[in-house]
């Protein structure tokens, strides 16, 4: 061998000895496990109405995988979609045909490792619920705008889930627990008023709109409605029927005077009256004062009527009853208080002319059986009421109206409604007194005092329309 070829060879072995002593990267280590992942159909809602629904989807192939690459689908785990790039959301129409649909997804990696099946599933329902609704049990009429709803309901999808109410058909309440019963306030009026209602079932379908309507019409004359005040104290109503009557003297009335002229015919819409003069124990309960106690009163008992309160603070007490109740009580106009007193009659009193006055102690409290040991308002509701159910409306205590007072009844209302712009502080009050003789308490009797005054021989009652 040639000095030339013997240095080559030399220079080989060098560089085969170089390259083995160069460090070499470990070889990769084979990925034999399956990625994970997870399906989650419309945020894991129960049902849907319509089949294009979005699913949600995550996957992981561990800290040593070679990577999630791909992902398909299939409806019944047989057949399958084609394999797809990843993506954590995805529109996916379901089969056609209500009922329940699972979705099946299957996560490939790098190493084409296939994962288990993953699946979640949801209900398909496009048919919407049905219903009806009953008012009432299905009475032609009422007189309270307080109705009760029958109602029944049938989904044999998703199920009912919520059902609201509306009396125009614009107009909807918000949604309420499904319920076989629903107590449902009807618009103010007289007249026919359709109800309807309208189902939502789990899966957002609207029932149609199903209606009953019942005619309100006013309550019979003496009907009764009672509310209670704060520590359980009744408060009585009573009602009054529309119509309309004479107001004043009649001519030649026995003991009848000429502010009570001209007689004159009012009509009158239908109301609610108290069915007593307000008692102290109602009084204190919504105004939480006394104002009786400290003044000539012998009697203290709750149950009588409450006095030495003032035209103006009987004002504050109705604001004061208002906001308790959340309906709009009043003082009767003075047109108001003699209809309700009158109780359809036009005698001298509401229990007939009594011009030897036999009778008049059976209904009302005056000087003939008052005086002299029992000069004080007595209890409410101890004599005998008028054909309406009003007690006391004759005796016992003055009342306040709403009016200002008139010397006649030159140019009053023939509505009902009640009377100012006299330039006046005195207003009206009517029926007399415990210590009053026996002709003050006519039904026409009227007479005045300030506004301002608080007596004891002054109460009132609350009406409201």
């Amino acid at each position: 061998m040639g000095a030339t070829s013997k240095a080559l060879e030399l220079v080989l072995m060098g560089l085969v000895l170089a390259i083995a002593l160069i460090p070499q990267e470990a070889a990769r280590a084979a990925d034999t496990t399956p990625p994970t992942g997870t399906i989650i159909i419309n945020g894991n809602r129960s049902a849907t109405n319509t089949p294009d629904v979005t699913l949600a989807l995550t996957w992981d192939d561990g800290a040593g995988g070679s990577g999630v690459s791909r992902m398909r689908f299939s409806d019944d785990g047989s057949h399958w979609s084609a394999w797809e790039a990843l993506m954590a959301t995805r529109p996916y129409t379901l089969p056609t045909g209500d009922g329940h649909k699972t979705v099946r997804v299957q996560y490939l990696d790098k190493s084409n490792n296939r994962s288990a099946t993953f699946s979640d599933y949801i209900l398909l329902d496009t048919t919407p619920p049905t219903g009806s609704i009953i008012i009432n049990k299905g009475d032609a009429t009422t007189s309270n705008l307080n109705v009760s709803l029958g109602l029944t309901y049938s989904d044999a999808g998703s199920g009912v889930s919520r059902m609201r109410f509306s009396d125009n058909g614009s107009t909807w309440t918000s949604w309420f627990l499904p319920a076989a019963t629903h107590v449902h306030t009807l618009p103010a009026g007289l007249g026919y008023h359709t109800v309807r209602v309208q189902y939502l079932d789990g899966a957002g379908n609207y029932s149609v709109i199903y209606n009953d309507y019942i005619k309100v019409v006013d309550p019979a004359a003496g009907t009764t409605e009672t509310v209670m005040l704060p520590g359980s104290v009744p408060f009585e109503m009573v009602w009054i029927p529309a119509g309309s009557f004479l107001m004043g003297r009649y001519t030649n009335e026995v003991n009848s005077e000429y502010h009570e002229s001209p007689q004159h015919s009012v009509s009158v819409a239908g109301f609610w009256l108290g069915k007593y003069p307000v008692t102290k124990a109602q009084w204190t309960a919504v105004a939480g004062s006394t104002p009786w106690v400290g003044q000539s009163d012998p009697n203290l008992d709750p149950n009588s009527p409450a006095i030495y309160v003032s035209w103006d603070t009987v004002q504050a007490f109705i604001t004061g009853f208002n906001t308790l109740l959340g309906k709009t009580y009043r003082l009767p106009s003075e047109a108001q208080w003699e209809y309700a007193c009158r109780a359809g009659t036009q005698t001298r009193f509401y229990w007939g002319d009594d011009l030897d006055y036999t009778l008049i102690g059976d209904y009302a409290w005056y000087s003939g059986n008052c005086y002299p040991d029992h000069q004080y308002a007595h209890n409410v509701g101890q004599k005998l009421p008028n054909k309406w159910g009003l007690y006391d409306m004759s005796g016992n205590v003055w009342e306040w109206c709403q009016d200002t007072w008139h010397d006649d009844y030159t140019g009053a209302p023939v509505d009902g409604t009640a009377w100012g712009g006299a330039e006046t502080t005195a207003r009206v009050v009517r029926g007399g007194m415990y210590n009053e003789n026996a002709w003050i308490s006519r039904s026409a009797k009227r007479d005045n005092y300030a506004g301002w005054g608080a007596m004891t021989t002054v109460g009132f009652r609350l009406a409201r329309q």
